[in-house]
C-alpha cells in the first residue's frame, strides 16, 4: 500500500493519544467475509489498497471523527431501500455526525461521501489510498488541538 510508513505514523499517533478512546486496531484478511456485503458481481473490482488496509492496519473507531468498518455494505442495507442513483455504493466508513464514506462501484470505485443533510453524494478521491491518508491527516489534526486545548 502506498504511503504505509506514513499511515503507520498516523494510526499510531491517533491511537496512542491521551484522550483517545476508540476501539481501533482489530485486522481482517478473509477477503469473503470482508466482501460479504458486497455483490458477486461486483467483487473484482473492490480496491486492493482497501483490502491491504484492513488487513495491515485493521478497523474500528479512530475518533468520533472516524471510524473504518470490517468490510464495506450496500447503501440500500443501511437506508433501508433502494434509493435511485445509489446503485453500486458501498458504505466502508463514517463518522459520528451522520456521514458515511462509501466506494462507488458505478465510477470505477472512487471514494463518495454521502450526508444525511444533502441529496446525493460528493465525490472526495479518486482511489483509496488518496483518501485515507487525507482523512488520517485530518483526525491527527483534530487530535493535536484537543491536546493543545
Amino acid at each position: 500500500m502506498k504511503k504505509s510508513v506514513e499511515i503507520r505514523s498516523l494510526i499510531d499517533a491517533i491511537t496512542t493519544a491521551e484522550l483517545y478512546e476508540g476501539d481501533y486496531g482489530d485486522c481482517i484478511t478473509n477477503v469473503d467475509a470482508i466482501l460479504s456485503g458486497v455483490d458477486e458481481s461486483d467483487r473484482k473490482g473492490v480496491p486492493v489498497d482497501y483490502l491491504e488496509f484492513l488487513a495491515d492496519f485493521g478497523f474500528g473507531e479512530l475518533d468520533a471523527a472516524f471510524y473504518v468498518d470490517d468490510g464495506p455494505v450496500k447503501y440500500s442495507s443501511i437506508s433501508g431501500r433502494e434509493i435511485d442513483g445509489y446503485d453500486g455504493v458501498y458504505v466502508f466508513a463514517g463518522n459520528s455526525s451522520d456521514v458515511l464514506y462509501a466506494f462507488d462501484s458505478k465510477n470505477s470505485w472512487s471514494v463518495v461521501e454521502i450526508s444525511s443533510e444533502v441529496d446525493g453524494f460528493k465525490l472526495l478521491s479518486m482511489d483509496f489510498s488518496g483518501f485515507i491518508l487525507d482523512k488520517l491527516r485530518y483526525v491527527k489534526g483534530l487530535v493535536d488541538w484537543r491536546a493543545g486545548n
